[in-house]
């Protein structure tokens, strides 16, 4: 997604319309839902409808101010379909990998015919050209509030009450033996009402492996019932175990399905200092992990070893809001979206995950199910745990666009309100992420537009020379193409789970 600031390309010679190749691509996305599914064909037609919004966004706004468009294609390389209308040759090329519209006079090394000079960008003011550069960006950013928005009216606010119902359920814990569903309300642990998730949380967290009894709410009914809950390591059970750590939830040992610390127990039975081979879900992780060497050096009590693990997550109830109400709450909640995606955007390039991405992808160490794992339990498991588990680091992950369109496909089959939050969260970080200050990104054009506003204070016209320009260009544009097949190549061999 882009203006196009290369060379000028040669004249299209007017051609009749052939619709073949947009018969071919929309039988492809048809046959995408046939063959793969329906919500992976409509993710990647609003994939497809978001890159070119993008292009709108510039193509509207050149036109707006008086500057001369030629092309607007969706994706690179040969083209596949086009017509002409006015001045703009429209069309589709074979390449999805995003689109473009070619604006004249762009730069320096862009010649502008003789009686075009005045609609070139370079020869606009500086607010003009600001516009247009920034309205790929924008036209994301108006898209994501229209999408939260129709969410809100839709779907509705979370209640200031904190209350909530049961979201998912995992398998073979203690929500598991309760036999608990979606929709269901927790009304009372161990005889403490339950107020939020959070303070369910803090209950849960300080009674590892105990039995507790569990008041809930179906529909009209209500259900009292006692269950043993499940542990995760605490600093001192972990400190005991050589190859845990602190938060890991032990599944299996030795190909031994465990459940409560006394399973854990009844599978060590004296073989302290043995080398035993565990399975066992990181609270951070991605996947299960197997730690084949593992040493037992001690047991400690169960309440001093773990603490709880329950197995729900949360579906906050909603209240039903009004579109006045829900217009200035749609730009608040993506202000606080943005800042997320800004923050998580510093945390990686800070925090090193750039280079650790780019080294476990190329070196294999990536953390993926071990396929020698039997028990379809604990895949299972593994699936669930992973979905409850918002520290999970796949959601810091560079992805791709495949792994996004993955990802939305199984957010789509959750439901479109699902999905709506989804494309709200991607029109921002496509957004977020074309401002970046780099060439050829649409922050780069900012970053030279203003240059040359500066440069040009007290009247004196400056423009750069793209000369010196495309070398930057070509080597971030071959940055982003290296991060860009690094990352297909890790989400097709290390796919993303949600659930």
């Amino acid at each position: 997604m882009t203006l196009n600031v290369g060379p000028p390309a040669a004249e299209s010679e007017e051609r009749p319309n052939d619709f073949t190749g947009l018969i071919l691509l929309g039988f492809a996305i048809v046959a995408l839902g046939v063959f793969a599914s329906w919500s992976w064909a409509f993710i990647v037609a609003m994939i497809i409808f978001m890159i070119f919004m993008h292009e709108m966004g510039h193509f509207l706004t050149a036109k707006l101010t008086g500057m001369k468009v030629t092309e607007f294609f969706i994706g690179f390389g040969p083209r596949i379909w086009s017509f002409h209308k006015g001045e703009t040759e429209y069309g589709v090329k074979l390449i999805p990998a995003g689109a473009y519209v070619r604006i004249i006079g762009m730069n320096n090394l862009d010649p502008v015919e003789p009686g075009d000079e005045d609609r070139a960008y370079m020869t606009k003011s500086f607010s003009r050209k600001l516009l247009v550069v920034s309205a790929g960006s924008l036209m994301h950013f108006t898209m994501a509030i229209v999408l939260i928005f129709s969410f809100l009216v839709w779907q509705g606010e979370e209640s200031d009450s904190g209350e909530w119902t049961i979201a998912s359920v995992s398998d073979q814990s203690a929500a598991g033996d309760l036999r608990l569903e979606v929709g269901d309300e927790i009304l009372m642990v161990d005889g403490i009402e339950v107020d939020d998730f959070a303070q369910f949380g803090e209950i849960v967290f300080a009674r590892g492996a105990q039995e507790v009894e569990v008041e809930y709410r179906r529909g009209n009914e209500t259900f009292v019932e006692s269950v043993v809950l499940g542990g995760r390591l605490t600093e001192e059970g972990a400190a005991t175990i050589r190859g845990l750590e602190e938060t890991d939830r032990i599944l299996q040992i030795d190909g031994t399905d465990v459940f409560s610390w006394a399973d854990v127990e009844a599978a060590v039975d004296g073989r302290f200092g043995e080398e035993l081979r565990i399975v066992f879900d990181p609270a951070r992780g991605q996947s299960i992990q197997v730690v084949e060497n593992a040493v037992f050096e001690s047991l400690l009590p169960a309440d001093e070893a773990t603490s709880g693990f329950f197995g729900v997550s949360q579906e906050p109830l909603r209240q039903s809001i009004n579109v006045f109400a829900a217009a200035p709450r749609a730009v608040n909640e993506f202000g606080s979206v943005f800042a997320l995606i800004t923050s998580g955007m510093w945390d990686t390039v800070s925090g090193g995950a750039l280079p650790t991405f780019v080294s476990d992808t190329l070196t294999g160490e990536i953390d993926t199910v071990h396929d020698d794992i039997t028990s379809t339990d604990a895949r299972e498991r593994e699936i669930a745990s992973v979905a409850l588990d918002e520290g999970n680091p796949d959601e810091q992950r560079i992805i791709s666009i495949y792994g996004a369109a993955r990802v939305g496909s199984q957010i789509t089959e959750q439901g479109l309100a699902e999905s709506l939050i989804f494309m709200a969260f991607l029109n921002i970080s496509v957004g977020f992420l074309n401002l970046l200050p780099l060439p050829p990104l649409d922050g780069g054009h900012v970053v030279i537009a203003t240059y040359e506003r500066l440069r040009s204070w007290g009247g004196r016209r400056h423009e750069v020379d793209y000369n010196k320009v495309m070398p930057i260009t070509y080597a971030v544009f071959v940055l982003l193409v290296g991060f860009g097949l690094l990352a297909i190549f890790r989400d097709i061999i290390d796919p993303i789970n949600i659930g």
